[in-house]
């Protein structure tokens, strides 16, 4: 666990809450999500590259076996949450759009749907759904299912090329990054939209967090003014762009690089032990139990505020809207104890007579998110396809 990630996290979801919230007080806080992208490129990249240093290879089954745990199980949850939800207080007419976000979302294509809905005149607007922010889940998991397979055609580069390994992933790195930027700028400039849900448009987001996994730790206190300088710069450039981004047209394109690089600054910077480094602040247990909480926090909010209204049958005032966010907080809290803990603890964790029984468990819990994902895939496809 590192402080500064968790914290992270939290500045993340913090964004994306005050933007869904309160658009008026965060006018640009989807800028979380780009914290989001950077944060998992450095995390993964750099799981990847320990992977292929202890076994000397990255074992891909074990890898997607990791990711599976810690993300399918809550939000195969909540996707199921959403489809009952959708056909017990939505009107049948609404059904479509809905359902069949839900189907696209339990792919993990959502960000295309998205991108395909913006290019038809009659959809272009892109009325919400409750299940609409999947479409940043998506590009991640599209990220996971390419990235491994770049970084074993690197290392295999570098073998057949007797070069070594770090300089041939950094050029690779660097490359894929570049390319990525440049044509997500290029896609910006021509359809905005398109280029907010593609994940070739915001690959160069990850790839920044992949090229500093390849940087050598900054350790003990060298450079401790320098890093404390740059965290608290870094911090400064992402609620600069969460407040001053208020130009939907011009984004991601060269503007994200603010929160991209001002995420990046924080990682490098890391918790050094001067006067004014952000280390104190990041390590609050407020701060960590907000960052530890933040994938169930944004897989639930956004569903309990469109459901409100249809529940309540009028829309959410200012005090339900405070309501609602203490509501938020407290399902993804228990979501993060109850469904992301057991699925994502690795075996071990428990006492050792209890082994065998916990591989079992984990075995049928993994079996049975499986059958939900099934049971949503079903429910969405059929129930929303059929209406229309």
């Amino acid at each position: 666990m590192r402080p500064e990630i968790q914290a992270l996290r939290a500045v993340a979801i913090g964004c994306v809450l005050l933007y869904h919230f309160w658009p008026a007080a965060l006018p640009a806080g989807f800028v979380g999500v780009d914290v989001f992208f950077v944060v998992s490129g450095f995390l993964i990249t750099g799981l990847l590259l320990r992977d292929a240093e202890r076994h000397d290879r990255v074992r891909l089954t074990a890898f997607y076996m990791r990711r599976i745990r810690r993300i399918l199980p809550a939000a195969m949850v909540v996707l199921t949450a959403c489809a009952v939800a959708t056909l017990v207080f939505v009107p049948r007419a609404e059904w479509p759009p809905f359902l069949q976000q839900t189907l696209s979302s339990a792919l993990y294509v959502e960000n295309w749907h998205l991108a395909r809905d913006s290019l038809i005149p009659a959809s272009a607007d892109l009325e919400s759904t409750p299940v609409q922010h999947f479409w940043s889940l998506s590009v991640e998991e599209q990220f996971y299912l390419v990235w491994p397979i770049l970084i074993i055609g690197a290392l295999w580069l570098a073998a057949r090329t007797g070069r070594r390994r770090s300089q041939v992933l950094a050029a690779v790195l660097v490359v894929t990054t570049v390319a990525s930027f440049v044509h997500g700028t290029l896609l910006t400039l021509q359809d905005h939209n398109l280029a907010y849900f593609s994940t070739l448009a915001r690959g160069w987001e990850f790839g920044v967090g992949g090229l500093l996994a390849l940087l050598p730790a900054i350790e003990g206190d060298r450079l401790r003014r320098t890093r404390a300088v740059a965290g608290w710069a870094g911090l400064a450039a992402i609620a600069f762009a969460a407040l001053a981004f208020t130009d939907g047209d011009r984004f991601p394109g060269t503007i994200a690089l603010l929160p991209v690089l001002g995420t990046a600054a924080i990682i490098v910077s890391g918790m050094p032990r001067a006067a004014l480094s952000l280390a104190p602040v990041a390590a609050l247990p407020l701060v960590q139990w907000f960052g530890g909480i933040s994938y169930s926090l944004y897989l639930w909010h956004w569903p309990i505020i469109m459901f409100t209204p249809y529940i309540t049958g009028r829309p959410s005032q200012a005090p339900v809207m405070v309501l609602l966010l203490v509501l938020s907080i407290a399902v993804a809290d228990a979501s993060k104890r109850w469904i992301e803990d057991p699925f994502r603890r690795p075996a071990g964790t428990t006492a050792p007579e209890a082994g065998a029984r916990s591989g079992r468990m984990r075995r049928i819990a993994v079996a049975s998110a499986a059958a939900v994902s099934v049971l949503v895939l079903l429910t969405s496809g059929v129930a929303g396809y059929a209406v229309e």
